[in-house]
């Protein structure tokens, strides 16, 4: 790869940062705007998930039409559109309106990194590479997203703080599309290496899950996902109010999950792709399951904070692996539909696990967690007793 392309890929994974930092700054932004009400702040955050499920529908149309590499620039602009209008309009359904529409923006622009990642190389360790970079990239959102937009609201007021950040993914949008055009130039354009064929884009879950495989290594990041959802949402109870513990000391234990979401998939992920993408995908379920357990069964903040990092690196290896798995065992004619079919089908199982906890009382948290980690642990201990010689070979052409 010429030097020219390599820093296009630096500036394209720099770019993508601000796209993962955009949603997360975005709500946080809204969310102290609404910050009086707590309603209004969960019918907030459940419009973005919502909006990530409907974008499943969607985005095979969307990549199948003009490509994912047309499709991540016009993303970022379309969520710098919305960001300013909702910077302007400042009333309560203009956020949850956005919220949404930014929530079917990034699962449609993830989905089509995705169809991207394995359409630029037949070599298998540079889409491992490109994935974890990504992945972790991705992840960073979560941790800078929230910092950005508080700071943006402290420092200018919320309409201000909102233009200031639709003007950052409007940077991002230029960037990435000026990148896009130097990879092109150099021979390694996605859309060519994506067969073109007369089908019609559509989500088409029954296809995925006739791919060969592809049941066996999903289902324990699925059922994972499902699990794993109730944390975000027990978490706080865990830390506030059965153990009352400081708010600072819940930003920590916050802070060490966030950190090991990035640092998982570049630094660990490696060791576990060994047995396999969706082996290791697998062990680091069972690895999420004793760290919920160790947390629910702790009472010190720096064992929890420790946990909360095993838990975070270990959920990020599981989201890296997986991604691998299914970008290598998908043909590439069928990755238009099939990728956004993968991500609805995880954003479906946190939206359920989200349900799940709302059922659960306060006084029995940390019963709740240690069932979970016990249930997440066996899980992945079976799907890695499934996926012990399930390895697709990466597909370079269709069927």
């Amino acid at each position: 790869m010429r030097i020219g392309s390599r820093w296009a890929l630096v500036f394209v994974c720099l770019s993508l940062s601000f796209g993962s930092f955009s949603d997360e700054a975005a709500q946080v932004t809204f969310a102290l705007t609404l910050a009086d009400h707590t309603s209004s702040v969960s019918i907030l955050l459940a419009a973005g998930l919502i909006g990530g499920m409907l974008s499943g529908p969607i985005a095979p149309r969307i990549l199948r039409r003009i490509g994912p590499r047309k499709t991540i620039p016009a993303v970022f602009l379309l969520q710098a559109l919305l960001i300013a209008l909702a910077s302007l309009a400042n009333q309560f359904w203009s956020y949850v309106g956005v919220s949404m529409a930014l929530g079917v923006t990034g699962s449609l622009q993830w989905a089509a990194i995705m169809v991207a990642i394995p359409s630029y190389t037949n070599d298998e360790r540079y889409i491992d590479r490109a994935n974890r970079i990504t992945q972790s990239v991705r992840n960073m959102g979560y941790v800078g997203g929230p910092a950005l937009g508080g700071l943006l609201y402290n420092v200018a007021d919320r309409s201000r703080g909102l233009l200031l950040l639709a003007l950052l993914v409007l940077a991002a949008a230029l960037i990435t599309a000026q990148c896009f055009k130097v990879l092109d130039s150099s021979g390694q354009k996605s859309d060519r290496a994506l067969p073109q064929e007369n089908q019609r884009g559509r989500l088409d879950l029954p296809d995925l899950f006739r791919t060969t495989g592809v049941i066996r290594a999903i289902a324990p990041l699925l059922m994972t996902v499902v699990l794993t959802s109730t944390l975000n949402v027990l978490l706080i109870f865990r830390v506030r109010t059965e153990l009352q513990f400081s708010a600072e000391i819940y930003g920590f234990i916050i802070s060490a999950l966030s950190v090991g979401l990035i640092v998982g998939p570049v630094v660990f992920s490696g060791m576990l792709a060994r047995l396999g993408d969706a082996a290791g995908a697998s062990v680091a379920a069972s690895i999420i399951g004793l760290g919920i357990l160790w947390l629910a069964l702790s009472d010190a903040a720096w064992i929890i904070m420790c946990a909360a990092f095993l838990i975070g690196s270990a959920n990020g290896i599981q989201n890296a692996l997986t991604a691998s798995f299914m970008m290598k065992a998908i043909d590439p004619q069928r990755r238009v539909n099939l990728m956004p079919a993968y991500i609805f089908c995880v954003q479906t199982s946190v939206f359920l696990g989200f349900l799940g906890a709302g059922v659960v009382s306060t006084v029995n948290v940390s019963m709740a967690l240690s069932a979970v980690g016990v249930a997440t642990a066996i899980i992945g201990a079976c799907g890695f007793a499934l996926n012990a010689k399930n390895r697709p070979r990466l597909m370079t052409k269709g069927t």
